[in-house]
């Protein structure tokens, strides 16, 4: 399965460098997850992140992982995750 979490982002290009490799180095602690890239999509939000996993209980603990402190960027200064959007990607094997 895949899942697009599309999130609105206000800091300088450091910042987000910082805030990205923080994703990616929480997602390197899941198996059977892999966070691909974070994306500029073309809609009102400022960026996607395209995520793979096997199950959906592992993208939760995901999402639930980068909120924790100290393990993100956003925890580290005090701040909430910025707002999210989530769509999810299933192809016709993971519904049956």
């Amino acid at each position: 399965m895949y899942a697009i979490v599309y999130f609105n982002f206000s800091g300088n290009k450091d910042e987000f460098k910082e805030a990205k490799n923080t994703l990616l180095d929480v997602s390197k602690k899941f198996d059977n997850l892999e966070l691909m890239d974070i994306l500029i999509p073309s809609s009102d939000w400022n960026y996607a992140a395209l995520i793979k996993f096997d199950k959906f209980e592992t993208f939760t603990k995901y999402i639930k992982k980068t909120r924790e402190e100290p393990i993100t960027f956003f925890a580290k200064r005090g701040l909430h995750p910025p707002p999210k959007k989530l769509e999810l990607l299933v192809d016709i094997n993971h519904l049956e």
